[in-house]
């Protein structure tokens, strides 16, 4: 059973779609715990990882977006605040998405005319986790005529994931790696 904690509900309920496709099994059990926002999820992560390993779950997933370009700062204050505290570090798995979550949908934009038949994005070019604030950027994409947007994160990121491409996010997204490699193998290294 898994276990995962993040920032907001919206991306919590996002890796959970994207970890039992991953696994291969949409029955895998996972508890889920999102918080209103980073403050809290520093806060409260590391009592919550106890709380579902105390309940059996064996993996654990902790997402917290690098809100920027670089990564490591934000990986090594989740170790220090939330994983290591925690009394089952060598069963977590912290995801650090560069800039946000949604720069993984970025990587496969194609997904969205699932949800949205009439929305025709032209795919991204280059790595999609240099884009600055990719929620931003979808919304801006999916604006229609009358300049309302199609995409809402919280509404949309969560069926968005069920069909996007992993292999392609994987390929082009460094920060899902990471955790594509946990779910399919086990405990992960720390990043490069």
């Amino acid at each position: 059973m898994y276990g995962i904690i993040g920032e907001d509900r919206s991306d919590v309920d996002t890796l959970s779609v994207i970890v039992k496709r991953l696994a291969g099994n949409d029955r895998l059990p996972i508890k889920k715990k999102g918080y209103s926002g980073s403050g809290e999820l520093l806060r409260k992560g590391a009592k919550q990882l106890n709380a579902f390993a105390a309940i059996g779950c064996t993996r654990l997933i902790v997402c917290y977006d690098a809100d920027g370009p670089e990564h490591l700062p934000r990986f090594n204050e989740l170790m220090r605040v939330v994983v290591a505290p925690s009394k089952v570090p060598e069963r977590c798995c912290a995801v650090i998405p560069v800039y946000e979550l949604e720069a993984w949908i970025l990587a496969d934009i194609a997904a969205v005319t699932k949800i949205f038949t009439s929305w025709l994005p032209q795919p991204i070019s280059g790595i999609p986790e240099t884009i600055p604030d990719p929620k931003e950027h979808l919304i801006r994409l999916s604006k229609q005529a009358n300049g309302k947007p199609r995409y809402v994160n919280a509404i949309h990121n969560e069926r968005v994931a069920l069909h996007l491409n992993l292999d392609t996010v994987y390929s082009r997204c460094p920060s899902f790696q990471r955790l594509a490699t946990f779910v399919k193998q086990g405990p992960p290294q720390p990043p490069p």
